[in-house]
């Protein structure tokens, strides 16, 4: 939700439909008028208002029920677009797929944006008590296995400024956050070549990960897979871990990275 409608270039009644879809969320999938009207400080009859333009445009629908409202079936289509358009993810599907069906695990693969990791695409095991995030979700790199990877092979300072632009909060009793465990962390798994967290962003998981690099050698993007600990075999960490370093060269090497990258050097002061 925006914070300020200050900017004489932002139209305040388009800020404030936007603000209403940002509303919604795990927590919150079904609101009333009177609950919008509440959260976003409007009269009630200006939120009837938006909501109603908001509904008859698809971005959200009303439950029959109850007569709630819900996110509509028009920011699926909209997502969709978008993500079809996201290479990686078209590029990454058949080795993804592949990792699913050698692993037997639920695979993920992500993005940074600014401080946060974005799930852009899941594909889910059949067994039960996978961890299932949904595309879309946002997560924060100092505690995911995906963001950890990243990180790991990002030039020293940017890894830096990226733990230090939000507070390094406690997802479970596991996770790190103190900034120098950290960094030291990221040159383990740097030279190791995939990422661990165990327990770090959900009790009961482990989470396994390696970067995937554009043809600058940048990281771009990361590949993992989730596993329960109930169903881990911990002797087949490195065996795993492995496998996810080979899926994740495979795909940096359809995004040019052995094209080009290996002339490109990676160091702080080129790229920070």
């Amino acid at each position: 939700m925006a914070e300020t409608v200050k900017d004489p270039r932002i139209i305040s009644s388009l800020q404030r439909a936007l603000d209403i879809l940002s509303l919604f969320g795990p927590q919150t999938p079904e609101l009333g008028i009177t609950d919008i009207a509440k959260a976003l400080n409007l009269h009630k009859s200006t939120a009837s208002g938006l909501v109603y333009t908001l509904e008859r445009n698809g971005y959200i629908a009303q439950n029959p029920e109850n007569r709630r409202y819900h996110l509509g079936l028009q920011l699926v289509e909209r997502a969709g677009v978008l993500l079809d358009q996201i290479e990686i993810r078209k590029i990454a599907m058949p080795e993804l797929e592949h990792l699913r069906d050698w692993s037997s695990e639920s695979v993920n693969l992500a993005i940074l944006e600014e401080n946060q990791i974005i799930y852009i695409e899941r594909l889910l095991t059949d067994k039960s008590l996978g961890f299932r995030n949904h595309i879309g979700k946002r997560a924060w790199p100092h505690s995911t296995a995906l963001g950890k990877a990243i990180l790991s092979h990002l030039p020293s300072q940017q890894a830096l400024a990226v733990l230090t632009s939000y507070p390094l909060q406690s997802m479970t009793p596991n996770t790190i956050t103190e900034i120098d465990q950290l960094m030291r962390q990221f040159d383990d798994f740097r030279q190791q070549g995939y990422a661990i967290e165990r327990e770090e962003n959900e009790i009961g998981g482990l989470c396994i990960s390696a970067p995937i690099h554009n043809h600058r050698a940048m990281p771009v993007a990361a590949v993992s897979v989730s596993f329960p600990l109930s169903r881990l075999n911990e002797a087949m960490i490195s065996t795993y871990g492995a496998k996810i370093q080979d899926v994740a060269q495979r795909i940096s090497e359809k995004l040019g990275y052995y094209l080009e990258a290996r002339s490109v050097p990676l160091s702080t002061e080129a790229q920070g």
